[in-house]
């Protein structure tokens, strides 16, 4: 992996970056950072702020224009934009010590020319002598300011000049006209800044104004003299004493300003639900008290985007910012030992919801950054194989005993194949088996059963997933390429990614728009709980709709829709406080029924107890079901494929059959709730106690009769601890498994 590749999933992220404001601001004053320190009194630390940008800001608080008020976000709702001057003057006036740093730096030995000791000159010579170069500035006139001596204010901004070079040594020629560059040979670089009309010794035409140079390349150009307005000029001197240094340095000019894209002034956020908040007027002529400042400087919105880590529990969880964690997909990838691995965690906590790329003005998919990284682990083997182990178990069942494709009997092809997903049947096997009949009577449908393939995508298995892509792929082509009614948002999604040339219609918006649909009113209210993965799928969302609103319950939209219900990206074993919390979160985003059509978010919601229901309940007017073990979710896919296989082709379909099948297990329901929270399936125990009775490998507590015995699979050990309970029957007292392997010795 290079870092480009990780880096390249952030860059149009502007978290941290300058506010709109701040891209107006000639000086590129931290408007967020003044604003914050103003708020709260910090009158030292904002004149510092406020100093270190402006370089005059006794000057720039009187005339700047303030460019910055056209980009000011308190104007998105409604309210008038911040008296930004009026706050600097107040920064400036409350400040009671003003004198600047003073810091120790060796002198330098290059001598440096200014002509002209107006605001430009000033601006360059104060920015230069900081750091110590022996810097001369000449000017034709009595004394500084240049076009500001005539200005009724000039006192104030003497005041200010005397006191930002009363901690530097600068060698200031009044009265001294420089009349021809001959003049200044001793000198090692000139800048010439001699305002409006000036004289520009015949290189005004040579001049470049992205790097202040001219045809000479020892003399640099700016201010009034090549039309830069006072602000600007001011702002300049900064700038330009860096490419001085740098043509010092190496004898060339070069750009040595960061980008500062005026285009991004009009990069604005939303500010929903933001109280507005009046301009404050100041009482006096003088300008804003303390107390006045601080609540005008309290209206800004310190804007800064933010929207992901407000929008996701998971970016909440880990307070990384996205700059941050693009960094660390790469360093995390390298294998070196200096790595700490401090994204593993996190790359397998993310839902890959999409949430983040929703609410994100420049679409930054966190997700798709995360989702890359695991496919990079996987490639390396940097991976974690026990947090997809189940799932990618569950999907090469799915591939291979579970799966099942076939027309309408009789037929060789068909124009329209109900894919139900893995899960649908598997939670309610009525659900696929009354569908397919829903549909075989209005259309000419065959199906297939088996896996989209989500769990090899989730887990960054890309050879799984193209394998089961090719399966799905192979059996659609043989039934003649028909359209695939899907049931399942994410199965849809991950086709429309993956599979994009087959057509997809959703079973939802079918039924939606079929009158002859009369679903059963199982609430009275309730609330929709859209998936994630039906985020951008309209015609899904609002076939649900018409069929709850046809059965006519009262129906409540949440407030934030779409959001993961806490299975997406099979976070749980990774993350299993943040898998809590987010699925508890979705469980009590409402108080009233929820109404789902998303099979994975049924089965969270029933392990919240959250009253829910899926739509194809309402549909077919089905009772309400109980919570459904993993055991038992196994056989309902071999139960439903083997009445499809009866009703498609009119043969009997028998499941494999396994040594330890005759094996039969007591296990309490607190116990089968935790074996099914750890995703230990009632096959694994039986597989470990037939192997633990044909073997003899098992311990034995003599005290109570209880043996434990274990049974290692490439990812996972499993332990359980158990008793006889007659013939071929096991109480079943504890068990769980682990990542840790270990070696028997003989």
């Amino acid at each position: 992996m290079q870092m480009q590749e990780a880096t390249s999933y952030v860059s149009k992220c502007f978290n941290g970056e300058p506010a709109s404001c701040s891209f107006a601001c000639p000086f590129r004053l931290d408007v967020r950072s003044f604003m914050d320190k103003a708020q709260r009194g910090r009158w030292l630390p904002a004149y510092k702020t406020l100093r270190n940008a402006t370089v005059f800001p006794a000057i720039v608080s009187a005339l700047c224009p303030q460019p910055c008020r056209n980009h000011c976000q308190r104007t998105t709702v409604g309210d008038e934009a911040l008296a930004i001057r009026d706050l600097e003057a107040a920064a400036v006036r409350l400040t009671k010590n003003r004198k600047p740093d003073n810091f120790v730096i060796p002198p330098k030995a290059e001598k440096i020319a200014v002509i002209g000791a107006g605001p430009a000159g000033l601006s360059c010579a104060l920015s230069l002598a900081q750091k110590r170069y022996q810097v001369t500035v000449f000017e034709k006139d009595a004394g500084w300011g240049g076009a500001l001596r005539s200005h009724p204010d000039f006192e104030k901004f003497d005041e200010d000049i005397a006191l930002q070079f009363s901690v530097v040594e600068t060698d200031f020629r009044f009265n001294t006209e420089v009349t021809s560059l001959d003049m200044l040979d001793d000198y090692n670089v000139i800048y010439v800044a001699t305002g409006l009309n000036g004289n520009h010794f015949g290189l005004k035409d040579s001049w470049e104004p992205e790097l202040q140079t001219t045809a000479n390349p020892r003399v640099f150009m700016g201010g009034g003299v090549v039309g830069t307005p006072l602000m600007e000029a001011i702002a300049q001197g900064p700038e330009v004493s860096k490419a001085i240094e740098h043509f010092i340095a190496t004898g060339k000019a070069a750009k040595t300003n960061d980008d500062f894209d005026r285009t991004k002034c009009d990069r604005y956020l939303r500010h929903d639900g933001a109280p507005s908040m009046p301009l404050v007027t100041a009482a006096s002529p003088e300008g804003y008290t303390d107390e006045e400042a601080r609540a005008e400087a309290a209206r800004c919105f310190k804007c800064d985007c933010d929207y992901c880590e407000r929008s996701c529990e998971m970016l909440e969880w880990f307070r990384k910012k996205p700059h941050r964690i693009a960094v660390e997909v790469f360093t995390d990838s390298q294998g070196s030992t200096l790595s700490s691995r401090t994204l593993t965690r996190e790359a397998y906590s993310c839902n890959i919801c999409g949430k983040c790329k929703s609410v994100c003005p420049e679409a930054v998919d966190i997700g798709a950054l995360l989702q890359f990284s695991r496919e990079d682990r996987m490639k390396t083997g940097i991976h974690i194989p026990a947090f997809h182990d189940y799932w990618l178990r569950e999907q090469d069942f799915y591939a291979t005993e579970g799966f099942f494709a076939a027309p309408p009997k009789g037929r060789d092809t068909c124009a329209y194949a109900f894919f139900p997903g893995c899960k649908l049947g598997a939670g309610e096997p009525a659900h696929v088996l009354k569908s397919y009949d829903y549909l075989s009577q209005k259309l000419d449908a065959g199906i297939i059963l088996g896996c989209c393939g989500a769990p090899a995508y989730w887990a960054g298995d890309r050879q799984r997933l193209e394998d089961n892509i090719s399966l799905i792929r192979t059996h659609w082509e043989k039934l003649g390429k028909p359209t695939l009614v899907f049931a399942c948002a994410s199965c849809e999604n991950l086709f429309n990614l993956f599979m994009p040339e087959i057509p997809r219609v959703s079973l939802y918006e079918i039924m939606g728009k079929d009158d002859r649909v009369k679903p059963a009113a199982l609430f009275e209210n309730a609330a929709i709980f859209d998936p994630c993965a039906a985020r951008e799928d309209d015609a899904m969302q609002q076939g649900v709709r018409q069929l709850a609103d046809r059965a006519g319950i009262q129906l409540e939209e949440l407030k934030d829709p779409n959001r993961c219900c806490g299975y997406g990206g099979h976070i749980s074993q990774a993350n299993p406080a943040l898998y809590d919390q987010i699925t508890t979160n979705r469980a009590q985003a409402s108080d009233k029924p929820y109404i789902v059509y998303c099979a994975n978010c049924r089965d969270v919601f029933e392990q919240k107890d959250k009253e829910c229901a899926h739509i194809l309940d309402l549909v077919f007017d089905l009772p309400r079901r109980k919570k459904q073990d993993l055991q038992t979710k196994r056989v309902n896919s071999l139960e439903v494929k083997k009445q499809m296989v009866q009703k498609l082709t009119g043969e009997s379909f028998t499941p494999e059959s396994h040594p330890w099948d005759g094996v039969k297990l007591q296990i309490p329901d607190d116990l089968r709730d935790e074996l099914d929270r750890r995703l230990i399936v009632e096959d694994d125990l039986k597989e470990a106690i037939w192997l633990a009775e044909t073997s003899g490998e098992k311990f034995v507590d003599e005290a109570d009769g209880l043996f434990q015995c274990s049974m290692v699979k490439p990812a996972l050990t499993y332990w359980v601890q158990y008793k006889p309970a007659g013939g071929n029957t096991f109480e079943v007292t504890s068990a769980y498994s682990h990542r840790m392997h270990f070696d028997r010795e003989a």
